[in-house]
C-alpha cells in the first residue's frame, strides 16, 4: 500500500510555504511519485472571504503540475506519475456554513449545488484535470464535516445525519461525477470514484446504477467518521460489495493515524491496487507554538509513538532516532539534531525561517515513520 504525502503551502499546515522552500532537497523521491493536492487549495478562499474563488488563481492558473513547480521549485513533479488530484470541497462546505448558519441540511446541500453550478467549478477542474495530465482525480461530493472543529470551539458538526440529506448527496455526487467524466474525455481511467464509507450497500448500488460509466478506480471518503471499533467491519462490508480486487487503484482518503492505516492492511491485505493519505503526521509536526505552550511532535520508526518536542524529552528523541539504525530511516542522526534543536528555538520565541525549514522536514520525518509502518 502506498502512502501519499498530502501537499499544503501558504499558512496552516503549509507552514508558511516551509514544504515549499525544503520540498526540492529533501522531499523522498518515493513522495514525489505519490503526491496528494486539493483543488481546493489552489482556487479555493477561507470561508470568511466574501467569496469562495480566488479571482487571481481562478483566473491565471490552468495547469496544477506547473502552478506545484512554481511554488516548490521542483521540475520532477511535471512527470510524477500518480498525482492524485483531491476535490478539497470541505472549503465550500465551510464557508456556507459560516455565512448561513441557521440553514438546514438541505439547504446547505442546495447552494453548495448552486455555488457548483453558478461559479462553473466542474469545468474548472476539468479543464485542470486535462490539462495537468492527471489520472487520478477525485471526484466532487458534499463533506460532512464531521468532527471539524470551528472557531468558537465545536467539534460536533454531523451536517448531514437524515436520511433525505443523504440521499440527495448521492443524487448529486452522481451528477457530478457524471459531469467530470463527460468533460474528460470520458475515459473512467482518469477517476477516482468516490464512495463514501457511511453509505449502506443499497445507496452504493443506486449510486452505481446512476452513473454513466462503470468505475475501474474508487476513493473511499468519510474514513475519520468511523471508530476504530466499527472501522474493521465497514472495510469488511466495503470490499465483499464492492470486491476491491475488481478496481486498479483504491484510494482511502484522509484515513486517521498509523493505526488505521494498519487495520485496512489487517483486515484486506496490504494490495498492491491500494493507497492512502493522512494528515496527521503534519499535524503533529506544526502543533508547536512559539510561545512555548504547545509542542511539536516527533514520531519514532519502532514503536510508531509520537514523542513531543521539549527541552527535558530532546535527548530521548535523539536516543530512539539514533538507535533505530536501519537503512530505511530518512534523516541522519546529525540532520535531526539540528531539526529538533531548530524546533526548541521556534518554541521559544525565536522563529525564524529557518525555523519553518526544519518544522516542514520534521513533517517529512514524520510521513516517512508512516510509510515504513505500512510498508
Amino acid at each position: 500500500m502506498d502512502l501519499y504525502f498530502v501537499y499544503s503551502s501558504g499558512g496552516g499546515a503549509g507552514d508558511w510555504n516551509g514544504i515549499n522552500r525544503v520540498f526540492s532537497n529533501s522531499m523522498p523521491e518515493n513522495f514525489k511519485k505519490n503526491l496528494l493536492i486539493k483543488f481546493g487549495d489552489i482556487f479555493f478562499n477561507h470561508r470568511s472571504n466574501g467569496s469562495i474563488l480566488r479571482p487571481r488563481a481562478w483566473r491565471d492558473v490552468d495547469n496544477a503540475r506547473k502552478w506545484l513547480i512554481q511554488k516548490t521549485g521542483d521540475d520532477f513533479l511535471m512527470n510524477s506519475p500518480n498525482l492524485i488530484m483531491d476535490v478539497g470541497t470541505t472549503k465550500i462546505v465551510s464557508f456556507i456554513t459560516h455565512n448561513h448558519p441557521d440553514f438546514t441540511d438541505i439547504q446547505i446541500i442546495n447552494e453548495f449545488d448552486r455555488i457548483i453550478e453558478e461559479e462553473s467549478i466542474l469545468e474548472k477542474y476539468a479543464e485542470i484535470i486535462n490539462n495537468s495530465s492527471i489520472s487520478n482525480a477525485v471526484t466532487f461530493d458534499i463533506p460532512n464535516l464531521f468532527k471539524v472543529r470551528t472557531q468558537q470551539g465545536n467539534v460536533n458538526r454531523n451536517l448531514f445525519s437524515t436520511n433525505a440529506a443523504k440521499q440527495r448527496m448521492i443524487d448529486l455526487a452522481a451528477k457530478y461525477a457524471n459531469h467530470t467524466y463527460r468533460l474528460t474525455g470520458e475515459d473512467p481511467d482518469k477517476l477516482l470514484t468516490i464512495i463514501s464509507a457511511e453509505w449502506s450497500n443499497q445507496d452504493i448500488d443506486r449510486y452505481l446504477e446512476l452513473l454513466d460509466y462503470v468505475p475501474t478506480k474508487l476513493g473511499i471518503g468519510a474514513l475519520t467518521n468511523f471508530p476504530n471499533a466499527q472501522f474493521e467491519d465497514m472495510l469488511r462490508r466495503l470490499d465483499e460489495h464492492l470486491v476491491f480486487d475488481r478496481y486498479s487503484k483504491v484510494h482511502f482518503l484522509g484515513s486517521g493515524g498509523i493505526e488505521k492505516s494498519n487495520m485496512i492492511i489487517g483486515t484486506l491485505g496490504n494490495q498492491r491496487n491500494f493507497s492512502v493519505d493522512v494528515t496527521t503526521p503534519f499535524n503533529r509536526g506544526i502543533d508547536g507554538n512559539t510561545s512555548g505552550t504547545s509542542q511539536s511532535g516527533y514520531y519514532d520508526y519502532q514503536n510508531k509513538r509520537l514523542h513531543r518536542i521539549t527541552p527535558e524529552n530532546i535527548e530521548h528523541i535523539m536516543s530512539l532516532h539514533q538507535n533505530f539504525n536501519n537503512e530505511r530511516k530518512y534523516f541522519t542522526n546529525e540532520e535531526m539534531r539540528e531539526i529538533l534543536n531548530s524546533i526548541l528555538q521556534h518554541q521559544n520565541r525565536n522563529s525564524s525561517l529557518e525555523t519553518y525549514n526544519n518544522r516542514a522536514k520534521l513533517i517529512i520525518h514524520n510521513f516517512d515513520v508512516y510509510q515504513f509502518n505500512i510498508e
